[in-house]
């Protein structure tokens, strides 16, 4: 994933325009997700509401039923007007048995779909959210998620993003094949992964954008704990071993970073531009080292 500045400004206009499909646009899916998601709790309401009414209906029915009890007891000796009164109950009591019944079949049919979508919302949220290949998150999660982090974020500590770049990885897949090279990606991707889980981030995320093209985001570390950050995960991902049957072999990682509040960035995008550019420093330097400033 090696680029100059150059490129990677040019190159970056182009993924602007391409963050978000004409479909998407429309109707995003975690749009339609949290749409789906209040129109449920609506409906949740609703069935309360129902089953209160219910209750009501029903002891309505059965003071109907009452009634009706003393009225039958002197229906041979009912008046037409009585008799006439005595039907009328009898056929509301017919229609409020079967309102409640039906009031009671919706709210068992909302119940339903709470317990579908409950079941449903995991799986939805990882077709959306995560890479297949490295079972880490992907770009849409970035595209999606990115800004409401960032407003999210503390003022003085901000929104923090890193770029990974595994180093001479074209060589790499070029060597020792591509699916060496896949067997790389999870690796670096488990390793992160497993950190963060370990350190109990719950707010930062490991991101692949697409190939080889991996980022880091956070908003609940300031940024020199998220640079302490990414220099653990450099050592871990460069003291490790790479198995994939009878090859095995180490990587190192080029890394830069950015954040909103030093660099006075105002979008997530401009903090993935800023260290993208860093990036590229790292490249200079000489690889497998970490630029932030």
């Amino acid at each position: 994933m090696s680029r100059d500045g150059k490129a990677a400004s040019q190159g970056f206009g182009r993924r602007q325009e391409d963050r978000v499909t004409p479909e998407e646009r429309i109707y995003p899916l975690q749009f339609i997700l949290d749409y789906v998601q209040e129109k449920k709790n609506t409906l949740l309401a609703l069935e309360g509401s129902s089953l209160h009414q219910a209750l009501r209906i029903r002891e309505t029915s059965h003071a109907i039923g009452r009634q009706m009890a003393l009225m039958g007891q002197e229906e041979g000796k009912l008046t037409p007007e009585q008799q006439q009164l005595y039907d009328l109950l009898k056929h509301q009591q017919e229609q409020v048995q079967e309102l409640t019944v039906g009031l009671t079949r919706k709210g068992l049919a909302f119940e339903d779909m709470d317990n579908m979508l409950r079941q449903a919302q995991p799986f939805i949220l990882r077709l959306i959210f995560k890479d297949t290949l490295t079972d880490t998150y992907n770009r849409y999660f970035f595209i999606s998620r990115g800004e409401k982090l960032m407003r999210e974020a503390e003022e003085n500590i901000g929104f923090s993003l890193a770029f990974f770049d595994i180093d001479k990885f074209k060589a790499c897949n070029d060597t020792y094949g591509h699916e060496f090279g896949d067997a790389a990606l999870k690796y670096l991707s488990s390793t992160i992964n497993e950190h963060l889980k370990q350190n109990d981030l719950h707010s930062t995320y490991f991101v692949r954008m697409g190939g080889d093209e991996f980022i880091l985001i956070s908003n609940e570390l300031a940024f020199p704990h998220f640079v302490l950050l990414l220099d653990d995960l450099q050592r871990r991902i460069t003291g490790g071993t790479i198995h994939w049957e009878q090859l095995s072999g180490k990587i190192t990682v080029s890394v830069g970073a950015a954040n909103s509040v030093f660099g006075k960035l105002s979008s997530p995008w401009d903090v993935y531009r800023e260290a993208d550019a860093r990036l590229y420093n790292a490249k200079e330097r000489g690889r497998n080292c970490i630029v932030s400033s």
